[in-house]
């Protein structure tokens, strides 16, 4: 009985380290075949590898879609602990496949080969650039430069000049042109989805981070804005504007300590800019640090002496003075223009004398 064992399982080794011989063997020569040109050729012999493959694929694909299901938590503790490892050898035949079928004029063939091939390894620079040239051949080329820009990220020599011969970059623009449509309009939602797009194409341009960040804090989606602002400083580090409008964001979510620390990198930057002071006033008030928060009111007021806004502010971290002078606060910013100060100013001072 053991002997018949030992047998069967020398016949099943052997068989398995043929069909692994045979896979390489046909992929090599469906390889020489599509550098001859010989695509029918090609064709069949990259069909017979991924017959072979056939059941480790699907298994693969069944375990890769299970865990694209599951959550932190879940990943953690399952037997992927580190992530999900991509099998690149199984994506090989499709790709090879997609190139055959695109050598033949089978297009729409082509693209699904590779985009099995792109499911199997998300970072096959090969099969993202030849699926990029088909789309932009058949017209759709925002997609296809998407494809082009991520084969160009993972250092796809053939991607990178096809990228700029296809002005993909200026392509860009015209997502963010049309999220600022959408932005106009309140279309939240549909402008992100573009400055997305916009950012997908060229990400090292800081605009349709700050755009989209923008958005998220309209949404009061703190953290993903947050997020947009802390990429676009990688890009441009100790940029006024990116610290700025971060600086806001952190005041929108109530983070009135991380709002404080952008603001005072702004008025180191620019010592000068008024809207930082107003701003980091307000920080100091959310802290209940009164005292900073009319320094910086003070600040404003030295910048901009006939903006009221500033004035109004001061009056109210003010407002429990023994000496009345948030009442002068109240009364010019009402002069200045401060609809809200003038009610404040005009039932504001000391009480009447007692009469002996």
């Amino acid at each position: 009985m053991k002997f018949k064992t030992i047998f069967a399982l020398f016949f099943l080794l052997k068989a398995l380290c043929f069909n692994a011989q045979s896979l390489s063997v046909i992929i090599q020569n469906g390889n020489a075949k599509l550098a001859s040109g010989t695509f029918d050729a090609a064709e069949i012999d990259f069909a017979n590898a991924i017959r072979l493959n056939d059941a480790a694929t699907s298994t693969y694909l069944d375990k890769l879609k299970k865990y694209g299901t599951l959550n932190e938590y879940q990943k953690s503790t399952s037997d992927m602990p580190d992530g999900f490892i991509y099998n690149h050898d199984l994506a090989v035949p499709y790709f090879g496949h997609g190139m055959s079928k695109a050598g033949l004029g089978k297009q729409e063939e082509a693209l699904a080969d590779f985009e099995i091939a792109i499911t199997i390894d998300p970072k096959y620079a090969e099969a993202l650039c030849e699926r990029g040239i088909l789309l932009i051949a058949k017209g759709s080329k925002d997609i296809g430069c998407m494809d082009l820009r991520k084969a160009k990220v993972l250092k796809s020599e053939k991607a990178k000049g096809l990228y700029e011969s296809n002005a993909c970059s200026g392509m860009s623009t015209t997502f963010v042109t049309s999220g600022d449509s959408k932005m106009g309009l309140k279309d939240y939602v549909g402008a992100i989805t573009d400055y997305t797009s916009a950012i997908q194409l060229n990400s090292d341009s800081i605009q349709p981070f700050l755009k989209r960040a923008e958005c998220n804090v309209l949404l009061k989606k703190y953290d993903k804005a947050l997020a947009d602002y802390n990429k676009a400083l990688k890009i441009k580090p100790d940029t006024i504007v990116i610290l700025f409008q971060r600086g806001l964001a952190y005041n929108a979510a109530s983070n009135w300590k991380m709002a404080f620390e952008d603001f005072s990198a702004v008025v180191r930057l620019s010592p000068n800019y008024y809207e930082a002071y107003i701003q980091r006033g307000m920080a100091c008030e959310g802290m209940e640090n009164y005292r900073s928060a009319m320094y910086d009111y003070s600040e404003a007021i030295r910048i901009k002496p006939k903006d009221g806004q500033a004035y109004y502010r001061r009056g109210l971290a003010n407002a429990d003075s023994k000496d009345f002078s948030h009442c002068k606060d109240f009364r010019m910013a009402a002069s200045l223009g401060v609809e809200e100060a003038k009610s404040l100013g005009e039932n504001c001072g000391p009480p009447p004398e007692k009469k002996k």
